[in-house]
């Protein structure tokens, strides 16, 4: 009997054609993935020469007044992409993996690559992960859905019973064998990504396998609650399509109108605007009052004074610049913690949503997440305040660029690296498995 179930199962033509389709959109997805890894690697590297060559030029033809070149020349921050980015490219194309900023205000800076990043926060990317969540599981879906009521409309039901002595443990075996044969795909398409793209095998690319296998299980468990109560095949894969375009399109659309109108996000714009009144209303002010804002927050500068009838220092500009920041810094929090939340809900909601649990996680570990977006973020203030604080001293003691050491002063990498909570992220799939296999056992039982 089992040799004529697999044989059964591997001379359906619909079948291997459903599974080549998956093959193929897989590989599609991986070199998808592969390319972004080049391009953004390309990106680096031609920002690290221009970083250079912006230095040499403007040090060359300013070399007297080191408040000008520091006014033009950007400094890179890049936020690491793990090769496991490929697989899961998440925010990682609407959020740059590098920035560069001067030592002027930051705020307008850090929202011109991304203004209107928190209406497109929801976008996908056809990468493995894709593939993973939305076509596996209609694949899954053909090849469950009619597993009992195919033999029950064709007549052999009854045959079957008296054949076999245990109808579950026979419709089981089907199951199994699909889900070898899903289990199959999915391994090779890893096995080749592992090869091509060279991802190194530790505790976030294992979890991103077991994730994504998770989840296919749980289809299959969904499936094997959906079947037992015996409908017909009409119906069957009427149910699930309706559960997987729900799940998949109509819960997430929904939850994220409620959630952006929950925490609304005007903030980024506010920040910018707050920020550009903050430092060109100065330009009319009296410089005093701005000297001592600026000096209460760096007193070890209070000894570069400027005086009310100076008509332009690199002193005053800069502190004028950095109080913009200061008076957009309500603001740009606000932005912060609004969009924390954001992620906090859409992961709870993760908790019911499988196919949503999934795709949080895995970008989750492949660093391409939107908490790992404002953890870079959060880094770019503090690397901007570092260059400013390096060279305040320089550019108010009036220094050349020749006191300078510009071969220092190279592109800079921030990287995060966190201890996983494997319940959090595998709870979810197997509280979902484990009751849909305890709520199919109790029609199995009714079988015969």
């Amino acid at each position: 009997m089992n040799h004529y179930l697999y044989t059964q199962f591997y001379r359906n033509k619909a079948y291997i054609v459903a599974l080549l389709f998956l093959f193929i959109a897989g590989l599609m997805a991986i070199f998808t993935g592969k390319k972004f890894l080049e391009r953004n690697e390309d990106i680096i590297s031609k920002s690290g020469t221009f970083q250079k060559e912006s230095i040499e030029r403007n040090t060359r033809f300013h070399k007297d007044d080191l408040g000008l070149v520091l006014y033009y020349i950007k400094f890179n921050l890049v936020n690491e992409t793990p090769r496991l980015a490929a697989l899961n490219i998440g925010l990682r194309d609407l959020n740059p993996s590098i920035q560069g900023v001067t030592i002027r205000n930051l705020e307008e800076q850090r929202y011109n690559s991304d203004f209107y990043n928190p209406a497109n926060a929801a976008a996908g990317n056809f990468d493995f992960s894709f593939v993973v969540v939305f076509l596996f599981p209609l694949v899954i879906v053909t090849f469950c859905y009619n597993l009992i009521s195919e033999e029950e409309e064709r007549g052999t039901w009854k045959l079957l019973a008296v054949q076999s002595g245990n109808l579950k443990r026979l419709m089981d075996h089907k199951m199994m064998i699909r889900l070898f044969a899903i289990t199959l795909v999915y391994g090779v398409l890893l096995i080749i990504a592992s090869i091509w793209i060279q991802i190194p095998l530790n505790k976030y690319y294992i979890a991103f396998i077991i994730s994504g296998w998770l989840y296919i299980l749980f289809w299959f468990a969904l499936c094997r609650w959906i079947i037992s109560f015996r409908k017909s095949s009409a119906q069957n894969a009427l149910i699930l399509l309706i559960v997987w375009v729900s799940i998949n399109f109509i819960i997430p659309m929904s939850s994220n109108i409620l959630i952006q109108k929950i925490y609304p996000v005007h903030e980024s714009l506010k920040a910018v605007m707050e920020q550009r009144d903050g430092y060109h209303n100065k330009w009319d002010e009296a410089k005093r009052p701005t000297m001592e804002k600026f000096y209460r927050v760096y007193p070890q500068y209070r000894n570069f004074v400027v005086e009310e009838n100076d008509k332009f220092t690199w002193t005053w500009y800069y502190a004028m610049q950095h109080m913009g920041d200061l008076e957009s810094s309500a603001s740009s929090k606000q932005y912060t913690e609004k969009m924390l939340k954001r992620n906090q809900a859409a992961s709870y909601l993760g908790y019911l949503l499988p196919n949503l649990h999934t795709q949080l996680i895995e970008s989750h570990l492949a660093k391409t997440d939107m908490e790992n977006h404002l953890q870079y973020a959060s880094s770019l203030t503090t690397f901007h305040e570092e260059k400013r604080l390096f060279f305040y001293p320089l550019i108010f003691s009036g220094k050349n660029t020749e006191s300078v050491d510009w071969p220092g002063q190279t592109i800079k990498v921030f990287s995060v690296s966190e201890n996983l909570q494997l319940l959090s992220l595998f709870l979810p799939y197997l509280i979902f498995i484990s009751l849909f296999i305890i709520l199919s056992q109790n029609k199995y039982r009714r079988l015969c």
